[in-house]
């Protein structure tokens, strides 16, 4: 077998695809908002052929949705969006713990707490603090040394970052969170399983509660 060398990173559709997801999870392009390929082609600076074409990835993937006579609208998040989604999670990240703790290293435990100190740093960015919560999560799948186990947590942080960027606003989320990844920590440090999965799925459930709020504090909003 024979294949091309990769002349380019990320091909420009690839680059349209990236770029409206992103824009899509951190609420730049908010729920529900019209996708314009002439705007998008202006602001990510390609022509509107690649973005053309990053559409029906977005679809694919659940981001967005094409309706006749309407056009493409970012899709809305639903309370059962988030059900199935805190569903999925708690059985990743409570198979991380189990496959973790039994051979984490002082080394490993030292860089996980320099990533919750960053979150630490970033209280007052939320945009930030949330992606970081990402690599938090992502990083403690990695140390797993099971590589599906991270690709799936991958594709369901990326729906965590988008629900979380609106809970991240409520009075004290943030200051939660950065509780809930203190535990966890110290459950590893223990090297406690059952500890670990009960701080696991207190954080899973205490985020779920979040989330939720946040989607009725936005319902709220619209009907006034």
């Amino acid at each position: 077998m024979s294949l091309s060398k990769l002349t380019q990173p990320l091909s420009l559709k690839q680059q349209a695809y990236e770029g409206i997801k992103n824009a899509i999870i951190d609420h730049t392009i908010a729920p529900g908002e019209v996708l314009y390929e002439r705007k998008l082609s202006e602001e990510l600076g390609i022509s509107r052929t690649p973005i053309r074409e990053a559409i029906p990835l977005l679809e694919l993937e659940g981001w967005v949705t094409s309706i006749p006579r309407k056009g493409t609208l970012v899709s809305s998040i639903t309370a059962k969006d988030v059900e199935e989604v805190i569903q999925i999670r708690r059985g990743l990240e409570v198979l991380v713990v189990e496959l973790l703790i039994p051979i984490i290293s002082e080394e490993q435990i030292s860089m996980i707490e320099q990533l919750y100190q960053q979150q630490v740093r970033l209280q007052k960015e939320n945009k930030l603090f949330i992606s970081t919560d990402k690599d938090f999560h992502i990083f403690l799948a990695e140390l797993s040394g099971n590589r599906r186990l991270v690709n799936l947590v991958q594709t369901v942080s990326d729906q965590m970052r988008w629900f979380g960027i609106s809970a991240s606003y409520l009075p004290n989320r943030i200051e939660e969170t950065l509780k809930e990844h203190s535990a966890i920590i110290d459950c590893l440090k223990e090297k406690d399983v059952d500890k670990a999965k009960k701080a696991v799925l207190n954080h899973i459930d205490l985020t779920r509660e979040a989330v939720l709020a946040s989607l009725k504090n936005k319902e709220g909003d619209v009907s006034k």
